[in-house]
């Protein structure tokens, strides 16, 4: 309504009295709206005083006259309008530009496209007042000023329940986006994809790409389960499907139910998801839990029945060895005998250990004193190289459990590599853990191993028992750290080790 005033005021009576009127009008805002800070004033009186110099020097340069209405000005009011709704437009896209990182040019179609209708509005308002104006001047501004009460009256109602809608929706998609949860929104009539924040997050994709997705079959054969959820109308209820993002292996809880408006009709279908892949570690590593406790009181009880006859044996075995000549021994296979003896006795202890209360006793350490300690640490073997390069950081650890963990893992990397090659164990310091890395030169381990390698039993080699990384991830986890395979190829295998570093 101002820009209706200013420009009324401008085709009948000029520049100076439109300027005078904009100061006046300026000032007297000031003082009653006093919380307003004074650089809004202040911006809002340069903002009307080049939109109106702009919209008069357009009505000059096309011969325009003040005064009385004529129909042959038509042109330089349309024109002077025009100039005075770009400047308005441009000077607001440049403003809000430097407030934000929204692209100029899009910005500019949004503003362009919302305020062309109120402009035309103003246009028209602004006709009928110069007409007032000039017919009646006093008489035409006091029917001028109720006509405006009464519209302003009706608009700010229309634009406090406006707000109040805005402000409601704005709400709901806050809700929405603040879940954990994905929420896919699709709708009939335009089968339009609409993701809250978790889904765009989760599938790394927005409405479009969904869409798109959704309509090529096999777009994504790796995750086709779930896609295929999505693009039927099945309703489901929790169903665990593997998603695979990044090459990682996800897994996500689906459902999808209906979408009914309010009176109950069908438009659309919600499918939603979560991400529960840490639950589904945490159940793997529950379920590797209770296969060791069971593997712990299996030994703890057949470990000292299997050990006193197997210590009888052994025991007259070594005497046929001393008593037997070298034909016998090779006929009756003694040395074999001793050497399964001796391995079915490892067994035996590695099953004992499993079955020992892990609780470690801490104490501060350096680990490259733990690697030195080693009995064949300082030369694994000929051919065979050992290179330490530990930080020394002093850590909260049992000595002796993490010298059973090096001592396994340089074992398993020396047997990898047949006798030649070479093992790197060096660290990283972080912000709070403390990473360790043990590389070998050796075969690596296959894809389908990697997801089993901590399993009890679970090994590639003939005369291997299986326990010795199971054996490592028990005393890293009683240490509050995690061992993993980093990297596996055939020229080598990274085991990742992390603790925690100690607060103090």
């Amino acid at each position: 309504m101002d820009s209706s005033i200013y420009l009324a005021t401008l085709f009948i009576f000029g520049l100076e009295y439109t300027l005078c009127l904009l100061l006046v009008s300026s000032v007297f805002d000031g003082f009653i709206r006093p919380s307003m800070s004074w650089w809004k004033h202040v911006f809002n009186f340069s903002l009307f005083t080049l939109m109106i110099l702009g919209a008069e020097r357009v009505f000059k340069l096309m011969e325009g006259s003040n005064g009385v209405l004529h129909a042959d000005d038509v042109l330089p009011y349309i024109f002077s309008m025009l100039c005075y709704f770009l400047i308005n437009v441009l000077l607001i896209v440049g403003f809000f530009s430097l407030q934000s990182s929204h692209n100029f040019y899009v910005q500019f179609q949004e503003i362009l496209k919302e305020s062309t209708i109120n402009y035309l509005i103003t246009l028209a308002v602004a006709f009928v007042l110069s007409i007032l104006l000039e017919r009646a001047p006093v008489f035409g501004i006091m029917i001028f000023t109720i006509i405006i009460l009464f519209v302003s009256i009706t608009f700010r109602k229309y634009f406090f329940l406006y707000e109040k809608m805005t402000k409601d929706k704005i709400y709901r998609e806050q809700i929405l986006n603040s879940l954990p949860v994905g929420i896919i929104t699709v709708d009939n009539d335009s089968t339009n994809f609409s993701l809250n924040t978790a889904a765009s997050t989760i599938l790394e994709m927005d409405g479009e790409e969904v869409k798109e997705m959704v309509s090529v079959k096999e777009g994504d054969p790796i995750n086709a389960s779930f896609w295929s959820i999505l693009a039927s109308q099945k309703i489901c209820q929790n169903i665990k499907i593997p998603y695979v993002k990044e090459g990682r292996d996800h897994y996500l809880l689906v459902s999808q139910s209906e979408l009914l408006d309010q009176e109950r009709a069908l438009i659309g279908r919600i499918f939603h998801f979560i991400d529960i892949t840490a639950t589904a570690e945490l159940e793997k590593r529950i379920h590797q839990s209770e296969k060791l406790a069971v593997l712990g009181e299996l030994a703890a009880g057949a470990a000292h029945e299997i050990r006193n006859p197997l210590t009888v044996i052994h025991g007259f075995v070594s005497l046929m060895k001393q008593s037997f000549t070298e034909k016998d021994k090779n006929k009756y296979q003694i040395p074999l005998l001793l050497k399964e003896f001796d391995r079915i006795n490892t067994i035996v202890e590695e099953m004992l250990l499993i079955a020992k209360p892990g609780a470690p006793v801490l104490k501060f350490v350096f680990l490259e004193d733990i690697v030195k300690e080693i009995p064949y640490a300082p030369a694994v073997q000929e051919g065979i190289s050992l290179h330490v390069e530990l930080e020394r950081v002093p850590l909260m650890v049992d000595a002796k459990q993490m010298k059973q963990v090096f001592y396994n893992l340089i074992r398993n990397g020396r047997e990898a590599m047949e006798g030649e090659g070479a093992i790197s164990i060096y660290s990283k310091k972080l912000e709070n853990v403390y990473q360790i890395f043990v590389k070998d030169t050796g075969s690596g381990i296959s894809e389908k191993m990697k997801q089993t390698i901590f399993d009890p039993f679970v090994t590639s080699k003939d005369s291997g028992t299986g326990l010795g990384l199971t054996i490592v991830q028990r005393i890293i986890e009683n240490h509050h750290g995690k061992i993993e395979v980093q990297e596996s190829s055939p020229a080598g295998t990274t085991f990742l080790i992390t603790l925690p570093l100690p607060h103090n």
